[in-house]
Order: C-alpha cells, then sequence, then structure tokens
C-alpha cells in the first residue's frame, strides 16, 4: 500500500522542500528537487532507489553532514538550519548514530571498547549503568560473549554489529545505516539485518537505511523509493 508521509508528533526527522544542488551552469546536478519526507519514531525505514536516485544525498541532508540549498530538516524536534557548525556537530555527537559500509572500527581497542569509545569521546564518564546499557545492546545483538575480543578475531557479522552497537550506546534519535551490508556476504547481511531489526523492536530504535537492495529493504517497516531526486513511493 502507497501513502503520502502525514506531519505527526510522531516524527522522528522531518524534511520540508529539500533540494539539494551541486555545481553551477553546465555542470550543475540536482540531487534532490523538493523533498518531503517523514521518518516515524520507533520505526524502521529504508530508503531505496538506484545508483544516483539522490538517497544517499537525502539520508545525508536528514543526519545532518551536508546542508541542503533549500528546505528543511528537522530532526528529534530540532531545526538543522538554526544550528552552526559547532552547534551541528554536537548536535549530531548527542542525537544521531552512524552506521557504514566500513565497520571503521579501531583495532587496537576490544569490541567493548570500541563500543564504549562515543562516551569517551563525548567527555562522558564511563559508569556501572552506561557498562550495563552496552552490555544489554552486545547481548541483543548476540555479540555479548565477544566484547573482550579485538576486531581482527571477530567476523564481519560480528564486526557490523559491534560498529551498530557502538552508534547505539549513546541513545541516539535516530540511527543511519548507509549500505550496512555492503561487504557482507548474503547470510551474513541477512544476521547483521536481523538484528537492526531487533533493535527496533526491543530497544525502541528508529533506524533509517539507505539500501539498493530489495532484500534488504524487505526488513524495513516502511520503504521510501527515491528517483531522480524525487520521492517516487512510500510503502508500509
Amino acid at each position: 500500500m502507497t501513502q503520502t508521509s502525514v506531519p505527526t508528533m510522531t516524527a522522528a526527522a522531518r524534511a520540508v522542500g529539500l533540494t539539494k544542488t551541486y555545481g553551477k551552469g553546465a555542470t550543475e546536478v540536482h540531487a534532490l528537487r523538493g523533498v518531503d519526507l517523514e521518518i516515524r519514531r520507533g520505526a524502521f525505514t529504508a530508503i531505496m532507489g538506484p545508483s544516483g536516485s539522490g538517497k544517499s544525498t537525502l539520508m545525508h541532508c536528514l543526519a545532518g553532514l551536508d546542508r541542503p540549498t533549500s528546505g528543511q530538516v528537522m530532526v528529534a524536534g530540532q531545526p538543522l538550519e538554526n544550528l552552526d557548525d559547532d552547534q551541528l556537530t554536537v548536535f549530531r555527537r548527542e542525537n544521531v548514530g552512524f552506521v557504514f559500509q566500513a565497520f571503521n572500527l579501531l583495532p587496537m581497542l576490544t569490541a567493548g571498547q570500541n563500543i564504549q569509545l562515543p562516551l569517551e569521546l563525548a567527555g562522558k564518564r564511563v559508569t556501572d549503568e552506561t557498562r550495563a546499557r552496552a552490555q544489554m545492546i552486545a547481548d541483543t545483538l548476540g555479540i555479548g560473549k565477544r566484547l573482550g575480543h579485538k576486531p581482527s578475531e571477530l567476523s564481519g557479522g560480528q564486526q557490523q554489529r559491534v560498529a551498530i552497537a557502538r552508534a547505539l550506546v549513546t541513545q541516539p534519535a535516530i540511527l543511519f545505516a548507509d549500505e550496512p551490508t555492503g561487504n557482507l556476504d548474503s547470510e551474513t547481511s541477512a544476521e547483521v539485518l536481523d538484528h537492526l531489526r531487533r533493535s527496533v523492536r526491543e530497544l525502541g530504535q528508529t533506524v533509517v537505511m539507505v539500501t539498493h537492495e530489495a532484500s534488504a529493504a524487505a526488513y524495513a517497516d516502511e520503504i521510501v523509493t527515491v528517483k531522480d531526486g524525487h520521492i517516487e513511493g512510500v510503502t508500509r
């Protein structure tokens, strides 16, 4: 069933009239063309489209990694255009989690230390409460018994689950995953996607995943299809 997004108080993020243009003159590229979109809180949303469709640009604007040419982005009730670069950096650190194709784990740290790293980088003291939360997330993602291992001692799927746990430990308002299974085989991809699904179901996390694979998008509650910089459809 295809539906249009209707603004509600349950939105984790919202884009209104979003445009993004790169270059000028003959080299001008319109990556986004007046996008309106609402991301539901506590849901798993997949943004899907072919290469060059604008799906990654949309995610980067929603996540505050890139500023739109025009339009408004709101995350956790905060209009991002009202923030300067330093404020935006702090806001992302406190409200947004990221998972990418590359696991980006520090090889000299254990899985548990990698998971707690965002707390330390934010200057937050690691307490018994935060350790318990990290352990709970790791258990939910099926890596609770691997926290003492370094990345080189983990499989690709386990490393990606450590990266997901690291993104979740700060309790972000929204987690963005950009092609999170792009470097994994089909069986391991299914495991990682299932654990992302569990983070929504069991932890109440809002997840937005960019993918070009229909099999990956099938794990989501809602699929947003992007084509030529437009929202072609929203399927629940």
